[in-house]
């Protein structure tokens, strides 16, 4: 084959696509290079304030309901039967019905004796007052005295906390103790002896 000669019409069509080609690579550049040169620069000015984004403040979720526990303690031994109101008043008259043993039977056979007062050889008479519900059950009760007993091996007086403690241990018993029911609400005094074996 030979080679073509150049005509001057192909030569400035040559030339026009050699022109249009370096045209169009000068004007893709020209973005590039501007582009590059903009992450060269560095401005050295201070960072802008943080400003604190205030947190919205949410509506507190409803609540169920609560449910109230049953916090009447049970009994170790459970008591045989229900007792006669004024039991109080007829201990302290020496008026005693033969089922008011229950109360004693029940207050040995559920009390323990506390810690405290073993440590401290603590012994005293407590008297309780209990408010009894018409419905039987002891609803409230309180230390009318506390009376520490002599102990020969123990010197020095009671501790409180072991007194306290005696106190304590007498009213959880006697809230468990057990009625008739009656028309309205009713108060008995109750005593109870600690002493150690």
């Amino acid at each position: 084959m030979k080679p073509s000669a150049a005509t001057p019409a192909s030569l400035k069509h040559q030339g026009l696509l050699l022109l249009i080609g370096g045209l169009l690579l000068a004007l893709m550049a020209a973005p590039a290079a501007r582009a590059q040169g903009s992450y060269n620069r560095w401005n050295a000015q201070p960072p802008a304030a943080i400003e604190r984004i205030q947190k919205k403040e949410r509506a507190p979720k409803p609540q169920p309901p609560a449910v109230v526990p049953d916090t009447t303690e049970q009994p170790r031994v459970a008591q045989s039967k229900l007792l006669k109101r004024g039991l109080g008043s007829r201990m302290r008259q020496g008026q005693s019905l033969p089922e008011d043993s229950i109360s004693m039977v029940f207050f040995s056979q559920n009390s323990r004796y506390p810690s405290a007062a073993v440590q401290a050889r603590a012994e005293a008479k407590v008297v309780i007052r209990l408010q009894v519900a018409p419905n039987g059950r002891v609803s409230r009760t309180s230390v009318v005295t506390l009376t520490p007993a002599p102990n020969p091996y123990r010197d020095g007086p009671v501790p409180a906390p072991a007194l306290q403690a005696l106190a304590e241990e007498a009213q959880r018993v006697f809230r468990m103790l057990r009625f008739e029911p009656g028309p309205q609400t009713s108060e008995e005094d109750l005593s109870a002896n600690f002493s150690i074996q």
